[in-house]
């Protein structure tokens, strides 16, 4: 319900078409700045009151307090000189098999100065989990150890590069310790040729 249907309501009489001019109020006389002027005047009006009415204790105690008092740090246990002189917790130490070395002590090599030994490390798990396979395979199958070998042949064609390698002889032990038959030197030698 609006300003003028309050009035209305209010004064029903008054306000007749010729009354309504009256009562009409009009502000031609204030100009812009006039009305700028009033509006932050009465804003802050406004908000001295709001901060008065919910911060007064608050205002208070800010203008009441003046300069903090400079506090005194408390003493601490390791600023003393017996702390200061051994160091008790000791170095941090780096975790097994890390090393810190400095920006300018290490380089990049060539493919010509690596070791061969290293790059056949990715191939030995490769190669067991195909072992595995293959006896895996066998056992399903109800084969022998003839299956066995032709199943391998086909895993030594493939990694030909362990056969010369320093890693043959943990390969051929793990061989010897998993496969559910038994097996001859000569025979484990010729599963590689």
């Amino acid at each position: 319900m609006g300003f003028g249907a309050i009035l209305l309501l209010l004064f029903p009489a008054q306000w007749s078409a010729g009354a309504k001019a009256k009562y009409m109020i009009t502000l031609p006389h204030f100009t812009w700045q006039q009305f700028g002027l009033a509006a932050i005047g009465f804003l802050f009006i406004w908000y001295a009151v709001v901060l008065l009415w919910f911060g007064g204790r608050r205002l208070k105690a800010f203008f009441a307090r003046g300069k903090p008092a400079v506090r005194e740090p408390l003493p601490h246990v390791w600023e003393t000189e017996e702390f200061m002189e051994d160091n008790l917790v000791g170095e941090a130490t780096e975790p097994e098999g890390v090393t810190t070395h400095a920006w300018n002590s290490f380089g990049f090599t060539g493919r010509a100065k690596r070791n061969p030994d290293d790059e056949l490390l990715g191939l030995v798990p490769d190669a067991l989990e195909e072992i595995k396979t293959a006896l895996h395979t066998v056992e399903a199958t109800g084969g022998d150890k003839s299956d066995f070998i032709s199943l391998f042949k086909l895993v030594s064609a493939k990694y030909e590069r362990l056969k010369d390698g320093p890693h043959l002889a943990a390969i051929n032990e793990w061989i010897l310790e998993n496969v559910p038959f038994a097996l001859s030197e000569d025979e484990l030698g010729q599963l590689w040729e």
